[in-house]
């Protein structure tokens, strides 16, 4: 298992490194906006459930409306967990035009905890079917996490990379977005916490490319 999460974190290292060469190649464009979460979650044994409700804004636009449903499965305690998705987004893009989507994930969560510090590598499927159309966009997810307990203290800054590679369409087989987090999660008690993050977002598959910022808020209830 450590050899393998190692092979893991190495592969979408590179698969990170393998985005540089490209954001060279375009002109830039950049908004604001901000993130919006509250999330409860309910331990049943080695299943996890959790919902998500999300809202985005970028510029001075409302973006988008997320709730997401998870289901986790701990397959092997501290290194490796199953994971289900289910997302319904209600997303303007552009200004004035609104989209309803259903996204779907499939994947696996590797995890390796060093004394305070916890690695991770998610990997995901994802299709994304909007009402209208008839065909799904497909893409592969990775997200590298970070984070460090401090010792005495509720605080834990955490740091997190997610890439994005389409899988089918016009750019199938290339690099999509690449997020950016970083943050603290404050805990309040063992059932209470409050997260503040900043993620840089790079979207690469768009021309121009673009370069957006959001300042992130969310509160976790454990039931």
């Amino acid at each position: 298992m450590k050899r393998f999460f190692y092979q893991s974190i190495l592969t979408a290292t590179l698969l990170l490194a393998c985005t540089a060469p490209e954001a060279h190649a375009r002109e830039y464009s950049s908004q604001v906006g901000s993130l919006w979460n509250f999330t409860v979650s309910k331990q049943f044994g080695r299943v996890n459930l959790q919902l998500q409700q999300n809202v985005w804004t970028l510029g001075k636009y409302y973006e988008r409306y997320m709730p997401i449903f998870t289901v986790s499965y701990t397959a092997i305690p501290k290194y490796l967990k199953l994971n289900v998705l289910y997302y319904y987004m209600n997303q303007q893009t552009p200004p004035g035009t609104y989209k309803n989507r259903n996204r779907y994930h499939l994947g696996a969560t590797f995890s390796y905890p060093v004394n305070r510090w916890s690695m991770s590598l998610s990997s995901r499927f994802e299709s994304t079917y909007t009402v209208g159309t008839s065909k799904p966009v497909n893409k592969w997810r990775n997200k590298l996490l970070f984070s460090y307990a401090i010792p005495d203290s509720r605080w834990t800054p955490f740091f997190h990379a997610d890439i994005f590679l389409m899988l089918n369409g016009s750019h199938a087989g290339e690099f999509d977005r690449v997020w950016y987090d970083a943050g603290v999660e404050y805990r309040i008690d063992n059932k209470n916490a409050i997260e503040c993050k900043v993620r840089e977002e790079h979207l690469i598959s768009t021309a121009p490319q673009q370069l957006n910022t959001f300042i992130s808020f969310g509160y976790k209830l454990k039931l």
